[in-house]
């Protein structure tokens, strides 16, 4: 615990290269540097093992009309890594007794309509409520995404809507489950969800680059994300992404959040063992995903974390829990890496391998 209180007092960024071995650096790097080109759009990759960094290294461009390159603290946005931080909002107030995960929706939105009744919490960090996901409308994304729209207008278009199986049935993965997740920490915490997320979770962790990735106001140290080409980005309001995507962050910052997560320092331990099991449907099935977190095995070994894709930027965040290793990696543009789930397997994997404890 010692060496976490560290970590969250001295970012990454600050401290110094472990004695890592030299050929494990070099693996790491080669794994990294052979999908960027240096004049593309890039990532910038964290890679910690035993709360020490072994890899902190960027490649590519930020920027590529400026000619920028992608520097190691450079800010992204997330996407849907912002789910595990909403996950972890939610099992705060469960930690309080505030919330229950197995209550109804209803408990906390009084006016939710009559058939979701049986919709829980946790059906809805488990992606198995049923409530129709917005963002699967044909055209959203060319047209609705583009304006600014409320909470409740996010949720109002799929009010009405049959659900579309039984809850707890299926799994289908759902922004606009976790955007009612954002309404309950409003409803029940008596402030706004990106209010609540910074004084909960992003101030005690000392999350300096950490905050809602809002396209009304400038943020320090933010790369341009880019389509295929490379071209500009998609345009979209960044208020459709709320709770199910909207965060901004760097490497440093997601590793500090993640270590003291699995830790047990920010929720309960119990809690996060729940959030770490996978889920298992009434048919015997396993989902792969547990409350706000993926969760799947690599050489035997547990991962946890989540992955995100929006407005061309791509993220993931990943833990091996068994081995005390931590990957992120952060992407500006559209797959000019390969896919950020494999690149961040590889990465385990070769510290996996090395078998070895940091100093």
């Amino acid at each position: 615990m010692k060496r976490l209180a560290l970590l969250l007092c001295f970012p990454f960024a600050a401290m110094a290269a472990p004695d890592a071995p030299a050929s494990l650096v070099q693996s790491l790097d080669r794994i990294v540097a052979a999908r960027f080109k240096p004049e593309l759009p890039g990532v910038a990759a964290l890679v910690v093992k035993d709360g020490h960094p072994v890899l902190r290294k960027a490649y590519g461009m930020a920027n590529v009309e400026l000619g920028v390159p992608v520097q190691p603290g450079h800010v992204f946005r997330i996407g849907s890594t912002t789910k595990l931080f909403t996950a972890s909002a939610v099992m705060l107030l469960v930690d309080e007794g505030r919330l229950t995960l197995n209550a109804p929706l209803k408990r906390y939105l009084p006016d939710a309509p009559p058939h979701w009744d049986k919709v829980t919490i946790e059906h809805l960090l488990r992606h198995t409520s049923g409530i129709p996901n917005l963002s699967m409308d044909s055209g959203y994304w060319r047209t609705s995404a583009r304006l600014d729209h409320t909470l409740e207008e996010l949720i109002a278009p799929v009010r009405e809507r049959p659900l579309d199986f039984a809850p707890g049935s299926t799994f289908a993965y759902n922004n606009t489950g976790y955007n009612l997740l954002a309404m309950v920490i409003e409803k029940v915490s008596g402030e706004g969800f990106f209010a609540f997320l910074d004084r909960r979770i992003i101030q005690p962790l000392g999350l300096k680059h950490t905050r809602e990735g809002s396209d009304k106001e400038l943020i320090p140290g933010l790369v341009t994300g880019y389509r295929s080409g490379p071209a500009p980005a998609m345009l979209l309001a960044s208020s459709n992404l709320h709770a199910a995507g909207g965060l901004v962050s760097t490497v440093d910052d997601l590793a500090a959040f993640m270590l003291a997560l699995q830790s047990g320092k920010l929720v309960s331990p119990a809690g996060v063992k729940r959030m770490n099991t996978d889920t298992i449907l009434p048919d015997g099935k396993a989902t792969g995903y547990g409350l706000g977190t993926w969760v799947r095995t690599v050489n035997g070994k547990r991962l946890v974390g989540h992955g995100g894709y929006i407005l061309n930027f791509y993220s993931q965040l990943e833990m091996d829990i068994d081995s005390g290793i931590v990957a992120i990696t952060l992407h500006n543009g559209d797959r000019f890496g390969g896919d950020n789930e494999v690149l961040s397997k590889q990465l385990i994997s070769a510290v996996q391998a090395w078998n070895g404890t940091l100093p």
